[in-house]
């Protein structure tokens, strides 16, 4: 079987590859111009944070472990003197991450003009979800870090694929973790770097991985260029790697806005005429139209040589690179960063050379010394040296000397020397505001009142660097959402994730879909809120339905499925869904029920239905015949009213008549008298 050919290593630029047809903004009469305008910048702001960046770098340095000056480290060895590094900074440093970690800050979307408190839901969902598919607490745990020790971190959004098999564009968080990659402008104000107008974030690549993306481009060596000193100072190219950036630029397009008479502004720009029949008019006819430049970020990929890639626009108003800087102090034009590192080295110095001392005073002192004649120890000398480290308990002098040897107790380190070493400890707690409540060991404080207070006091004192990392990712979220209209403008199925961190799919921008939301109509604003991550406040949250229950057993007879279903162990929410089968359905909201319930219920209310509407029949039934008895009952009275009122007009009736038959026996008779 014939040996596959190895792959030839590119160490020189291919003539004979295609290069791209790179677009250059207006203003350029060529690349070369455009890219040394570049490294001027580069080189100018870079030049401006030097100081700055420089003490971060040894602030990173020290708190790693490189905390001795090196002349005095190298005379300490050369003495044979111990060098400790007693590093107790990652024990602070460790505490104000942790408290980060412990909360978080949630993105809140409101409605402005035009929009809906169920959009904004949605909106604020998708953010969450943007997040947690990005690992986003990874790239704002990263920045803190480097905000924290060096005075400075950064994260990035970007743009991407959601799957290689897709071609759905997804908004993503992502980490840059080279705290001191990023150039920023050195004119910015704006703590997060809003107000930048271009930013560099350089990534070092081996020269290998550069042929094989752009085999045409040529690494920014010193031949030929203009500036070769500050290619070489920047740090642009080495024999075994190169320096790349994505260089970006606040540019400007000019737009056409217009109010249309439904109160919304759009922009007509590359919209048809027949728009302005919408539009609204001022009093005097004009209609309502304005002219207005609309910021939007632009990115180009560059070496020191070549313009590699780009342009890559985004329609935002602001550099998508999010600036977390720790201290920070403007004096005239000079700016001074720093972070917790930075005043708490000298005391750390110092804490490492007291211990050093107290361990050379030790390793001074042998653990058994004596004094004696040397008629007292003739002929024992080794015995009585090596008493030291032997096993022998017997050591024999010559009695006949009269001299008996005497141990002498080792010196002891000086007092001076442990108070130093404790005044130390102390001052790194001072210069932090980090005291022993916070970082676990035993304190003054005996109460739970009193440590807490001081707990809080020691959170007041590191709240800067919360607040400016929850600043940016505020102004995360207001890009993100600003950025949502533009990404999910097609119909799609998103995951949006609710505050209690269920997680939903909803169909957007279809229009067919009743169930669907137009993601992209009305305006949107973003705040943002800091408090106990939704792991803590799920702990708490069990602890609190516990001792509730403890207080109130009655509570666990309607809500003991919550309780159980709140605890963090395995198999909880199978108990929780086993105890919601048995209670009864009339205490369950309508999401709280499975489908074994939810059947369970409807079953039991077609029953009670049932049984309602037989009842109700009943009493129908009943009534009805009530009133049946009543009419027959009615129809008997006045029958008998009838009866009674006919029986004297009968008697009158038949007393008339005999009366009558009376009268008339009494005519004839009195005619036939008369006839006689």
């Amino acid at each position: 079987m014939a040996r596959k050919k190895a792959k030839v290593r590119q160490t020189e630029p291919d003539p004979s590859a295609p290069r791209p047809n790179i677009k250059l903004p207006k203003g350029y009469d060529n690349e070369s111009d455009f890219l040394q305008e570049m490294r001027e910048l580069y080189e100018d702001d870079d030049s401006a944070d030097f100081d700055n960046h420089k003490a971060g770098v040894e602030d990173m340095e020290f708190f790693t472990g490189k905390q001795w000056d090196p002349d005095v480290e190298q005379r300490r060895i050369a003495a044979k003197k111990p060098v400790l590094t007693v590093n107790r900074l990652p024990a602070f440093v460790g505490q104000v991450v942790g408290s980060r970690k412990m909360h978080e800050t949630q993105i809140k979307v409101i409605p402005d003009n035009g929009g809906t408190i169920d959009v904004a839901k949605v909106r604020e969902g998708l953010i969450r979800s943007i997040q947690k598919e990005s690992k986003a607490g990874f790239a704002y745990d990263t920045a803190f870090l480097g905000q924290v020790v060096a005075g400075i971190g950064n994260f990035q959004l970007d743009l991407d694929y959601a799957n290689d098999d897709v071609w759905d564009v997804e908004i993503r968080i992502k980490p840059i973790t080279d705290h001191f990659a990023v150039v920023w402008d050195r004119t910015l104000t704006e703590p997060t770097g809003r107000d930048a107008k271009h930013a560099f974030l350089g990534e070092k690549m081996p020269i290998r991985e550069f042929y094989e993306r752009w085999p045409w481009a040529t690494p920014a060596d010193m031949q030929g260029v203009r500036f070769p000193g500050e290619l070489t100072k920047s740090g642009w190219y080495s024999k075994a790697d190169v320096r790349v950036v994505d260089y970006w630029r606040m540019r400007a397009r000019s737009r056409t806005l217009a109010l249309l008479r439904d109160g919304t502004t759009q922009d007509i720009t590359d919209d048809d005429a027949g728009i302005l029949a919408k539009v609204a008019q001022r009093p005097d006819g004009s209609p309502f139209i304005r002219q207005v430049n609309r910021p939007y970020a632009q990115k180009y990929i560059c070496s020191g040589m070549d313009v590699l890639e780009g342009p890559y626009d985004l329609p935002i108003d602001r550099i998508p690179i999010f600036r977390v800087p720790g201290w920070e102090i403007r004096i005239g034009d000079a700016v001074f960063r720093w972070g917790l590192i930075r005043h708490m080295k000298d005391p750390q110095r110092l804490h490492n050379y007291w211990r050093s001392v107290m361990a050379e005073k030790i390793m001074r002192s042998p653990k058994t010394t004596w004094t004696a004649s040397s008629a007292a120890v003739m002929g024992r000398e080794a015995a009585w040296r090596a008493s030291a480290t032997s096993d022998d308990p017997l050591l024999i002098w010559n009695a006949e000397s009269g001299q008996k040897p005497e141990r002498v107790e080792p010196a002891q380190v000086e007092q001076a020397l442990i108070q130093q070493a404790e005044i130390t400890t102390q001052d790194l707690k001072d210069v932090s505001n980090i005291h022993e409540a916070n970082l676990g060991m035993p304190s003054n404080e005996v109460s739970g009142v009193a440590i807490n207070a001081r707990v809080r006091v020691s959170d007041t004192g590191t709240a800067i660097y919360q607040e400016n990392l929850g600043i940016a990712i505020e102004e995360c979220g207001r890009v993100t959402n600003d950025l949502i209209s533009v990404v999910y403008d097609t119909p799609r199925i998103i995951k949006v994730i609710g505050d209690d961190a269920k997680q939903l799919m909803q169909a957007i921008n279809a229009t067919g879909n009743p169930k669907s939301i137009d993601i992209t109509l009305g305006k949107y604003s973003v705040t943002a809120s800091s408090g106990p991550s939704y792991d803590t406040k799920r702990q708490e949250s069990a602890q609190n339905m516990l001792g509730l229950a403890t207080a109130m057993p009655q509570v666990l007879s309607v809500a003991a499925d919550l309780i159980v279903e709140a605890q963090d162990w395995p198999g909880a929410e199978k108990i929780a869904t086993r105890i919601r089968k048995t209670l009864p359905p009339q205490i369950l909201s309508p999401d709280e029920m499975t489908p074994e319930v939810q059947a369970a219920a409807a079953g039991k209310a077609q029953q009670d239905q049932q049984a309602q509407q037989a009842a109700m029949a009943g009493e129908t039934a009943k009534f009805l015949q009530t009133q049946s008895q009543a009419a027959m009952n009615f129809a008997r009275a006045h029958n008998y009213i009838v009866q009674a009122n006919t029986i004297p007009q009968k008697l009158q009736n038949e007393s008339l008549t005999a009366a009558s038959e009376a009268t008339s026996r009494e005519l004839h008779d009195n005619l036939d008298a008369i006839k006689v």
